[in-house]
């Protein structure tokens, strides 16, 4: 299969621009610059519950007392919301609902900060539906006209889900009764054959087209303000932004000439239009942003079949292979603010480099090459093609997690991993460019989410009917979460126990994770040396407690609260206190073995909080 295209040279869409005065945001008092910063909120993941359930019969929705939006209250005291049930998202690497409260908390906290540049690498929606698309929009346009806040957001996997729109809809909302009930869109088959509860063409799930159209003040399309904006294709007119992808044949084709998805026939060849939300902006006076768009939706067999995978696991491995011509632009951009003395970051929704502390192989070897979502790590090969572009920062998003790749292990590149608001720990981060030519990236965690427990007794509901009911049901305790933060941590430690070692692990080690005590998994490491590590404390503790803090550290680097446990971790990296497993012993014990050697990696190349990068 091939996918010819040519490369287009770039056009400046702002060439008149130039004469803009700096944003006030640059300047301090006596006209001396100040450091520009820009906060990166990805994966948002945004359901908007109360847009999500305007256009559904609203007699059995779930009601709640609040309002869509602060200071409205034309919607009364008990509003009806479109709300996704705790058992889906406790089964999910992030929440669901509670988004839509901690993105509004860390808009305010960017506000209060005086930060006027706001970047969004990719899934800053649910699933691109058209409720949640409008919702975002509308709520970043009010923090434009009360604050001045810019926002720039590039695509992910979740927006779009597939690149040209397609049913969607959900099968996990909840009733009124708190059972879970389908509600689809109206070309959704489950609306079709009647046996949705309720169907909504606000669930439908976007793709290209319409959210870039939805959003092009936030981004996708260039504003007055700007000083350049750009894009691979010359022009930023959204339907002719894209590759020209070809089933057979070698002619070659313009990459924008197609302006839809349909196939058509040219020279023998059965072509379509992948579209490419790529752009360069500066929109300040030497800073520019570059949002890559690292999506790549593989077909399923023939691209003219317009069917396609998500782009979930392609990410950077798949793009330098789909996409070289987004390669060669990027080259370009990198030389040219080189040559034009610009400031350059760049972001995108997925990884350039290892999220997991170079701790691969040994994953490999206990989960499989397919476990801990290791499809979306970018190979080292596909990380030194990036790294050799000359870029020196990259801010991603996808993986819900927090770390940051250093120069040392990827060429020169630095990549940080964006923490998501709706995952443990939520946070954000925050570029400094400093006077010197270097940049700093601080991480803010967010603590304190106000309305955070709004739902909490829609969901106490939801657990008493399955109790009732006699359903898989999920610890209740969460409820008791007493800010956002903790209940972020119940959060991962649910999905821990139903999903990670409930599902996902090899069966002997989960057995024992599930069964057993620390201390028990500690003497297949330390054996008698167990007393030297820690107290009995610790030791009498459910081993399921060392599965926990592997996440947390993997989650949030050294932002996790372990408790202290952190530095009993660091010592069993001491190998005098090791002893030899004998060879015929059972696999559970080297799984053990192994994951307790994991913890204790991970724990002594905890993440730092910050990082200051030269060069940018």
């Amino acid at each position: 299969m091939k996918f010819p295209v040519i490369f287009l040279l770039l056009i400046s869409l702002a060439g008149c621009g130039t004469d803009k005065s700096p944003s006030e945001q640059n300047k301090t008092a006596g006209n001396t610059p100040a450091p520009v910063q820009i906060a990166f909120l990805a994966d948002i993941h945004l359901h908007d519950f109360f847009a999500a359930a305007k256009d559904l019969d609203a007699s059995e929705l779930p009601l709640i007392a609040d309002t869509p939006i602060s200071g409205d209250s034309s919607q009364g005291a008990q509003t009806p919301v479109l709300m996704r049930s705790m058992q889906a998202q406790l089964n999910s690497t992030r929440l669901f609902n509670e988004n839509y409260f901690v993105f509004r908390a860390a808009l305010d906290e960017i506000a209060a900060k005086g930060i006027k540049l706001v970047a969004l690498p990719g899934d800053f929606s649910d699933d691109g539906q058209p409720a949640n698309v409008r919702a975002l929009a509308d709520i970043l346009s009010e923090y434009t006209g009360k604050y001045g806040m810019r926002f720039f957001a590039i695509t992910g996997n979740h927006d779009p889900v597939r690149p040209f729109s397609r049913a969607g809809g959900k099968k996990d909302f909840l009733h009124c009764s708190g059972k879970e009930v389908a509600v689809m869109s109206p070309d959704h088959p489950d609306c079709l054959n009647k046996s949705a509860w309720q169907c909504s063409n606000a669930l439908r799930e976007w793709g290209y087209a319409d959210i870039m159209e939805s959003l092009k003040s936030q981004g996708f399309s260039p504003s007055s303000q700007d000083v350049l904006y750009e894009t691979p294709f010359g022009t930023a007119d959204v339907s002719k932004r894209g590759w020209r992808w070809c089933d057979t044949g070698s002619g070659s084709e313009e990459s924008n000439t197609g302006e839809k998805s349909n196939p058509n026939e040219e020279n023998g060849e059965s072509c379509i239009f992948m579209p490419d939300a790529s752009y360069l902006v500066e929109p300040v006076e030497g800073l520019w942003l570059l949002a890559i768009d690292a999506n790549v939706y593989t077909p399923k067999g023939k691209v003219s079949s317009l069917e396609f995978n998500g782009s979930g696991n392609a990410g950077y491995n798949a793009l330098v292979d789909y996409k070289p011509e987004l390669i060669d632009w990027i080259a370009g951009v990198v030389k040219r603010a080189e040559e034009q003395n610009k400031r350059l970051i760049a972001f995108s929704h997925f990884p350039m480099a290892d999220f997991y502390d170079n701790t691969r192989k040994q994953l490999a070897e206990l989960f499989g090459d397919n476990g801990m979502q290791l499809k979306r790590m970018p190979s080292a090969p596909t990380t030194q093609i990036l790294s050799d572009l000359g870029l020196r920062l990259h801010m991603a998003g996808h993986m819900h997690l927090y770390d940051i790749a250093q120069p040392e292990d990827t060429g020169g590149l630095v990549n940080v991993q964006v923490p998501s608001l709706a995952a443990y720990q939520p946070g954000y981060s925050v570029v400094t460019l400093n006077n010197d030519g270097s940049a700093q990236v601080d991480t803010i965690i967010q603590q304190q989410v106000a309305r955070f427990d709004t739902l909490f007794p829609v969901y106490a509901k939801e657990w008493q009917y399955r109790k009732q009911a006699g359903l898989i049901n999920w610890d209740n305790t969460i409820l008791d979460a007493p800010d956002y933060l903790r209940f972020t941590d119940a959060h991962l430690k649910e999905v821990v126990r139903q999903r990670y070692v409930g599902r996902e692990w090899p069966k002997p080690l989960a057995t024992f994770i599930q069964s057993q005590t620390v201390g028990d998994a500690l003497e297949m490491l330390v054996c008698g040396n167990v007393r030297r590590v820690t107290d009995e404390g610790l030791l009498t503790m459910p081993a399921i407690t060392l599965a926990n803090d592997y996440y947390r550290i993997r989650n949030a680097g050294q932002f996790a609260d372990l408790g202290g446990r952190e530095v009993v971790y660091e010592r069993l990296s001491d190998a005098s206190l090791h002893c030899e497993l004998p060879e015929a012993a059972p696999v559970q014990s080297q799984q053990v073995r192994h994951f307790v050697e994991l913890l204790s990696d991970v724990a002594v190349s905890r993440d730092v909080t910050s990082i200051t990068v030269k060069g940018v």
